[in-house]
């Protein structure tokens, strides 16, 4: 494979399945199901998925599945219109939810929200309360009162630069998230989108490698020290970013030498082992056809040594493997 066909394996790789999805939406109908049960004691007026999950920008393996659950505030406000404090909401909605039977045990208060801890991934409740100016009332991460929140407005702006750039933008941002797991989710997630959308409302790109690499090679500018839980940890993710971008600078160089297995190794390890490498028979196979002029492009783009129209002969070294 070439560096191209390897980074476009590599985001299917860390894409939700078919399978995975149904399995999400049929727990989601039973927690909905539940969250709305009149005699929930809940009020919830209705729920709606939110984060990743909802963006489609969620990668495997399955993580924190985000879900606001609207109350009806007239239900919850004491007699000077006042709502109760995040906590007191935030315990109602763990007893009740432990109380049923194919959740118990698996409830926990995960601040500012509720969580369900199910076999592969979790779901996380916010409750919440819908603002007539726009917006939602969430509870502050101390959970000293509510806060502002305005979850439809990432998603507008996300689908808006994904349509933009040929619908590529998600796949450039799961490719990212994928990189901030192995720093323990150091970038905030939704962070890591709002970079995104800043790039890409100015920068066009050709495919998911051109693509990765504008990330990084501008995020910098991009990150608010705000967004994230300390000012090290800002400064802690401007590093790994800089590092990241000496080893994609030396990749293209790689890549430019004919030494395309080698960027590939280094692709990797930005990446890890979803990352797929060159298999080396397969590589000397390439060079030799290209030697011969055995070698063919697939209507797809992949290479080939049976079908597809013909490269012309070459020699020399290809794919940092040599036709030695």
């Amino acid at each position: 494979m070439t560096l191209l066909q390897c980074i476009n394996q590599f985001v299917e790789n860390i894409c939700v399945t078919d399978r995975q999805e149904e399995g999400i939406k049929t727990s989601l109908d039973n927690m909905y199901s539940y969250l709305t049960d009149e005699d929930s004691g809940l009020s919830v007026e209705r729920n709606f998925t939110n984060g990743s999950y909802d963006r489609d920008t969620i990668i495997r393996p399955l993580d924190d599945i985000d879900i606001f659950s609207v109350l009806k505030r007239e239900d919850w406000e004491d007699e000077y219109k006042q709502l109760p404090k995040p906590q007191a909401v935030l315990s109602k909605f763990k007893k009740y939810l432990d109380g049923i039977t194919i959740y118990e045990g698996k409830v926990k208060q995960d601040r500012p929200c509720v969580t369900i801890r199910l076999s592969d991934k979790n779901f996380d409740i916010m409750p919440s309360f819908e603002q007539v100016g726009g917006g939602y009332l969430i509870p502050n991460f101390d959970l000293s009162g509510w806060t502002y929140a305005y979850p439809e407005q990432l998603y507008d702006n996300l689908e808006a630069v994904h349509k933009q750039r040929n619908y590529k933008v998600k796949q450039i941002i799961k490719a990212v998230k994928h990189f901030n797991r192995g720093l323990d989710k150091l970038i905030p997630s939704y962070h890591i989108e709002e970079v995104a959308i800043s790039i890409f409302i100015l920068n066009d790109f050709k495919n998911y490698r051109e693509g990765i690499e504008l990330w990084f090679k501008n995020a910098e500018y991009y990150l608010l020290s705000t967004k994230f839980k300390s000012n090290a940890d800002y400064l802690s993710s401007v590093e790994h970013i800089k590092k990241v971008i000496k080893k994609l600078d030396e990749a293209r160089a790689k890549c430019a030498n004919g030494k395309e297995s080698d960027a590939v190794q280094i692709w990797k390890e930005i990446f890890g082992k979803e990352f797929p490498t060159i298999d080396p028979a397969e590589a000397k196979n390439f060079a030799r056809a290209i030697s011969d002029g055995g070698l063919k492009v697939a209507a797809t783009g992949g290479l080939s040594v049976s079908t597809g129209y013909s490269i012309g002969a070459s020699s020399g070294y290809h794919g940092g493997i040599s036709k030695d």
